[in-house]
């Protein structure tokens, strides 16, 4: 792909690093001799009966619309001029897919009491410049199942299975030792023994670049084949493709491993809406919202973003917040105050924004902030799975955003002492405050996750 001028950012665009977090890459790595894995992407009535609709990249342009009870699908396409992706009269609300942008003069002679904003769509986003996640390398195992990547990354092939790991107290906390810090940092163990059931029936919605179907670490973890999908290739296997050189290779496979460390017996349900460079379309976002609403999701993570804000994506969290349902959104990687969207919109009862600190609860050099982060959580070095079978580290908001979704899962799958929306204000009362530990950001860096109060907090003994 060739490069874009900025002023073509308008175009909806998933943020891989940048080189904020490239330059962390060398600084900090190069003290331990090792080279991490750093990626983040940044970076209809379809009812519950039907499948979703074909990819947005078809459409250079959408919007989202008021409809009325009255209203037919076909009266609203012919209205706009376009196909529509996502139906929900009860909300009143339609997103479409529109091959040209509607003259505002005929839009105005239909009489609207509101102009729908019309947003072009398609990708855009140049992944060129930025690490692989194995630094563009497959792996080699030696004799004893260790893989080795370039520069001495390391992976090391999945053992044990979900029966010892996830065993809610005969394995390690959190499943991987590797993350103890991190895990001792927020108060999962204290977690753990205030919320016995681990967030079972709890179903998360990861929308990231699909997931490893096949990896150990998932087996038993995910939700019925009926409610996953894939809205880059348009089927329901929502399975990671491409391999080791692309950038985003793995990405929702490391979320989701993260998702389930901290609520072992919540379900995942995956859905893929980012390709292989960690692109993708708004309305492929807008589609996997509205199938996690209407599948049944309690929590979405987002682990992506934009440097543009989408209106259509915007009234797709408002209306999966009034289905109470809590939606996390990573803020970025550009280690400024350029918090992306949808993380920078994350107000309500229902919705967060999550920044990254380091073990020592310092903010990460990558990591965006601004008076709308709402709290932060171990982002650096956070291991998970990857696909292949294989277990590495990544490091971006995108690890410290699932943390925050899989604390909501725990406490969603226990007898709550609090109203559901009120879990939101709590987690962030109950969090960490770390400003004395970085004055130069003042207020816009005030919190860190901590687990543990939380559910101590929010649930029933």
């Amino acid at each position: 792909m060739k490069d874009r001028p900025v002023q073509e950012a308008a175009l909806y665009r998933w943020r891989a690093k940048e080189d904020e977090l490239q330059r962390y890459d060398m600084m900090f790595l190069k003290g331990l001799g090792l080279t991490a894995m750093l990626l983040v992407a940044g970076c209809a009535q379809q009812s519950s009966q039907a499948p979703p609709t074909a990819r947005g990249t078809q459409y250079p342009y959408t919007t989202a619309v008021a409809v009325s009870a009255t209203d037919t699908q076909a009266q609203i396409a012919q209205r706009y001029g376009g196909t529509v992706l996502v139906w929900q009269p009860d909300a009143g609300l339609a997103v479409l897919g529109l091959t040209h942008a509607p003259d505002s003069k005929r839009l105005q002679a239909l009489g609207l009491t509101d102009l729908p904003v019309i947003e072009p769509n398609q990708n855009v986003y140049d992944a060129s410049g930025t690490a692989s996640a194995w630094a563009g390398q497959d792996p080699h195992l030696d004799a004893a199942g260790r893989a080795y990547v370039w520069s001495g990354g390391r992976a090391y092939v999945w053992s044990g299975g979900r029966a010892y790991v996830w065993s809610g107290g005969n394995g390690v906390v959190g499943g991987l030792s590797e993350n103890s810090e991190a895990w001792n940092q927020i108060g999962l163990p204290a977690a753990w023994a205030a919320a016995p059931k681990l967030g079972e029936g709890v179903k998360v919605a990861v929308i990231d670049s699909g997931i490893d179907l096949n990896h150990e670490m998932f087996q038993g973890s995910l939700v019925d084949p009926a409610d996953r999908w894939d809205f880059v290739g348009n089927d329901p296997v929502p399975q990671e493709e491409g391999g080791f050189t692309d950038e985003a290779f793995g990405h929702g496979t490391n979320v989701a491993g993260i998702v389930l460390q901290i609520a072992p017996h919540a379900k995942i349900m995956p859905l893929r809406v980012l390709s292989p460079d960690g692109s993708g379309d708004a309305t492929t976002v807008a589609q996997a919202i509205n199938f996690a609403v209407m599948h049944g999701a309690q929590v979405i993570n987002l682990s992506l973003g934009s440097v543009e804000k989408a209106d259509v994506i915007q009234k797709m969290i408002t209306f999966a917040n009034s289905k109470g349902i809590n939606v996390v959104a990573s803020s970025g990687n550009t280690g400024d105050e350029r918090i992306t969207f949808p993380a920078q919109q994350a107000d309500g009862k229902y919705a967060m924004s999550v920044g990254s600190v380091d073990h020592g609860d310092h903010k990460s050099s990558f990591s965006t902030y601004g008076d709308k982060l709402d709290v932060t959580a171990p982002g650096e070095m956070v291991w998970g799975p990857v696909p292949g079978n294989l277990c590495s580290y990544w490091s971006g908001t995108s690890m410290a955003a699932p943390m925050v979704a899989g604390s909501v899962a725990l406490a969603r799958g226990q007898s709550l002492a609090v109203k559901p929306e009120e879990l939101t204000d709590t987690l962030l009362r109950m969090s960490k405050d770390i400003q004395p530990l970085n004055p130069k950001y003042g207020k816009k860096l005030k919190r860190r996750l901590d687990v543990g109060r939380f559910i101590q907090a929010v649930t029933l003994p």
